[in-house]
């Protein structure tokens, strides 16, 4: 049987992204009777420092490589342009091996994955990753006032519908997305051919067993570390989470915040509109993806916000799934994926309702009282978040569009 798969993704293997949520996932299936050649789009700056340590693992499993390089500044007519690059390689690949599933890492994936499927019978894995049009609106980053950003919108709201349609499976990263999905196409067969698969994390290497001490300067073993990891600014509240850790330190005086992070230029200029007192408890670092559980293991708890918005109920955020198989309890805000669901009772941690001093102050006190009860939140990364798991689920995906 021909089980030749081509993987697209505008996302890069050398991202902390694809490193998160590509790469395990991919070189679990290959494992199995797969052979998988990936497409991406690759930031010059990054790939430099890892293109021949990439091109080594994925040789150890016989999963081919082929990849633009991306202008992460470009426009989004520019981007266009990718689109057109990435779907020329994909008709030659194609040419030479017949692929017989593309699985397809969102939207603009998804425009080629659909046409694939269209002229050379593929069968189509529409692997959402949240509602993308609705992102870029509940983001700023298009605006509804913009005639171009309303065309944009418009259009892949479109196609979403048509990637839906047509895809012989969807993975949706929440339960709260794909109710969403059913009420909104009640006729279609979304719910019979969608499976939710959140962000999912490696629980052999986010262990806190197998990490060893690291020593980070501006942190001493007296100090209370909250950690944040990850980018800086569009979804994420930063100096509401500074303002927040403030109004803790009446609570904990020896209460610190370590952000790791590559957006170091955002950082600072938060920063820089910061009090005194507040760039006191803030200890900045940046790490590469392999070093992310021994800070997390340096921590107390994680904590991070994420700006409310409709589109947000299909996210899964890859921290989440880290700190707590790192046993760490998560201050977040409600409205996210599904969240209300991992947070009932206080199980993953304490959910903020409002970005108010008064409402920081009582999660304070709330999360002073989790601390004393001991819980493991390592459980909830295993039984809902473990990468195993997710590998199992995709790869029965892969057997299941085949043999249909």
């Amino acid at each position: 049987m021909n089980n030749n798969t081509l993987y697209i993704t505008f996302d890069g293997l050398s991202d902390p992204l694809g490193q998160s949520q590509i790469l395990p996932y991919l070189t679990g299936i290959a494992q199995n009777e797969f052979k998988i050649t990936i497409l991406s789009c690759e930031k010059s700056n990054r790939l430099k420092n890892q293109k021949e340590n990439l091109e080594n693992l994925l040789k150890s499993y016989h999963i081919d490589w082929k990849y633009i390089i991306y202008d992460e500044e470009a426009g989004f007519l520019s981007r266009l342009g990718y689109i057109r690059k990435i779907a020329s390689i994909a008709r030659l690949e194609n040419s030479l091996k017949k692929f017989q599933i593309v699985h397809c890492r969102s939207y603009l994936s998804a425009l080629i994955g659909m046409e694939m499927k269209q002229k050379h019978n593929c069968r189509f894995i529409f692997d959402m990753r949240g509602f993308w049009a609705d992102e870029r609106l509940d983001g700023g980053i298009w605006s509804k006032k913009n005639l171009h950003h309303l065309i944009f919108y418009t259009y892949f709201k479109r196609k979403e519908k048509q990637f839906l349609r047509s895809a012989d499976a969807v993975v949706s990263l929440t339960q709260n997305a794909l109710t969403y999905l059913s009420n909104s196409h009640p006729r279609s067969n979304i719910i019979e051919k969608t499976t939710v698969i959140p962000c999912c994390v490696n629980t052999k290497v986010f262990d806190p067993a197998n990490v060893d001490f690291l020593h980070i300067n501006g942190v001493s073993s007296a100090d209370h570390v909250l950690i944040y990891t990850g980018s800086i600014g569009t979804w994420y509240y930063t100096q509401e989470m500074i303002d927040c850790i403030s109004v803790w330190k009446t609570l904990i005086p020896n209460i610190k915040l370590l952000i790791v992070t590559h957006d170091t230029d955002k950082l600072n200029a938060i920063l820089e509109r910061c009090t005194e007192e507040q760039r006191k408890i803030i200890v900045p670092a940046s790490a590469s993806f392999n070093k992310i559980p021994s800070y997390l293991n340096i921590a107390k708890a994680a904590i991070f916000f994420i700006k409310p918005a409709f589109s947000k109920i299909a996210s899964s955020p890859t921290k989440m799934a880290e700190c707590w198989a790192m046993n760490l309890p998560i201050i977040t805000n409600a409205g996210i994926g599904d969240n209300d669901l991992y947070f009932r009772g206080n199980a993953g941690g304490l959910l903020i309702h409002d970005f108010t001093n008064d409402q920081y102050l009582q999660a304070g006190q709330t999360y002073l009282e989790l601390l004393e009860r001991k819980q493991n939140y390592r459980l909830i990364a295993k039984q809902h978040f473990n990468l195993e798991k997710a590998i199992i689920q995709y790869t029965c995906i892969y057997r299941a569009v085949t043999e249909a």
